[in-house]
């Protein structure tokens, strides 16, 4: 039988990809913003919850880390079985394998990710239910039913549509901003539904689809009023120059 992989965090390897992860955004990006549109309350802190993000680039998967170090989390991500295969030291941070082509393995590493998720509080599972890579303003947005899958194997549960985009604004370096949006609340009840992995999984595509437009509209405006600047990125040529000659930043809020 197939065997997945599965997460293996301990402190140091924790440590370690985590100081890869952010010295390489460091690198590439000016800045990070993070919006989480509702503070959790103390009852939902004790339920587990399922991050549900659009995939539109190679960086998504660093946003899980980020999360979970800015807002006290327990994160794991499912990943690509070939790519954990390749980069297996993300098993250290909480990436765990999925198949995809095979429904058997595919459906273990559901059952694993219920079991993780069922061990503590403020502990989440992110999961790109598009599968893989499309651009960010590819419509409609269209999951596969894995997040639904989870959800009613792990009642009560919370659901987070989560919309991430890059965009290069007034700097050499683009900006990458997060959003993530009101929680969806999924009970024993709910899933026991005759439709429920359909009606969630169209509720899902919807919530992230809003997100996503959301962001796009306020980027768009240049609001950034509901965002925390959670990193800055190392400086690039212009805001070298202009700390040279003193001068202050252009586009900048």
């Amino acid at each position: 039988m197939k065997t997945m992989i599965p997460a293996r965090k301990f402190p140091l390897g924790k440590m370690l990809v985590r100081w890869l992860i952010e010295s390489s955004l460091r690198k590439h990006f000016d800045r990070v913003f993070l919006r989480m549109r509702s503070p959790q309350t103390a009852e939902q802190s004790k339920l587990p919850m399922i991050m549900c993000a659009n995939h539109s680039s190679w960086w998504d998967g660093y946003v899980a880390m980020l999360i979970e170090r800015t807002q006290g989390f327990d994160a794991y991500l499912m990943m690509e079985e070939a790519q954990l295969k390749r980069y297996f030291f993300f098993a250290w941070a909480g990436c765990f394998s999925v198949d995809r082509q095979n429904a058997r393995s595919a459906m273990r590493s559901l059952q694993y990710a219920s079991r993780l998720l069922k061990r503590g509080p403020k502990r989440f599972v992110w999961l790109f239910p598009q599968g893989e890579i499309h651009p960010n303003d590819k419509r409609p947005l269209v999951f596969f039913t894995g997040a639904a899958y989870l959800a009613r194997m792990t009642t009560p549960i919370l659901l987070y549509p989560v919309a991430t985009r890059i965009e290069y604004l007034a700097e050499q370096r683009p900006d990458l901003f997060i959003s993530v949006g009101e929680p969806l609340l999924i009970t024993a009840e709910d899933a026991k539904a005759r439709d429920f992995l359909k009606s969630c999984t169209k509720q899902l595509e919807e919530l992230v689809t809003l997100e996503l437009d959301q962001l796009r509209s306020d980027i768009l405006a240049s609001d950034h009023t509901s965002f925390t600047q959670i990193m800055r990125g190392k400086s690039s040529m212009n805001r070298i120059f202009d700390a040279a000659l003193f001068r202050k930043q252009i586009g900048k809020q």
